[in-house]
Order: structure tokens, then C-alpha cells, then sequence
């Protein structure tokens, strides 16, 4: 099962950006972190979700209006 509430806004940050087609590397520099930064949110987001894939997260957080 899926929260919604289990991400931070960071992190829902990330995946907003991530839904809108960003790279990694575009991610960081626009939110002024480092490109090992948001790896580590993406991963943190599908340890968290328990999706497989960020697709599957993305998808899934565009459904419920969250991002």
C-alpha cells in the first residue's frame, strides 16, 4: 500500500519536475543541488513507495492531484 503522506515536499518536488520531463542533472541545477542529491531523492522516493520503477510513482502521484 501507498501513502500520500510519506513523501516530503522535496521529494514530491522532484517528482513533479521528473513528471515534466527533466533530467536528473536539469533537476539540480534548477532547484541548486547537486546531481548526487536528487539521485538519492529518487531513490529514497521508491524505497518509500515501494514502486519498481519511477514511472510507476509518477503515474500514480499524477493520479491523485498530488503532483
Amino acid at each position: 500500500k501507498v501513502y500520500n503522506d510519506i513523501l516530503t515536499k522535496r521529494e514530491l518536488e522532484i517528482l513533479g519536475y521528473l513528471s515534466e520531463g527533466l533530467s536528473s542533472k536539469e533537476i539540480a541545477e534548477s532547484l541548486f543541488i547537486s546531481p548526487g542529491t536528487v539521485r538519492t531523492h529518487r531513490n529514497n522516493i521508491l524505497k518509500k513507495t515501494k514502486f519498481k520503477t519511477m514511472s510507476h510513482a509518477i503515474a500514480h502521484y499524477v493520479r491523485q492531484g498530488l503532483i
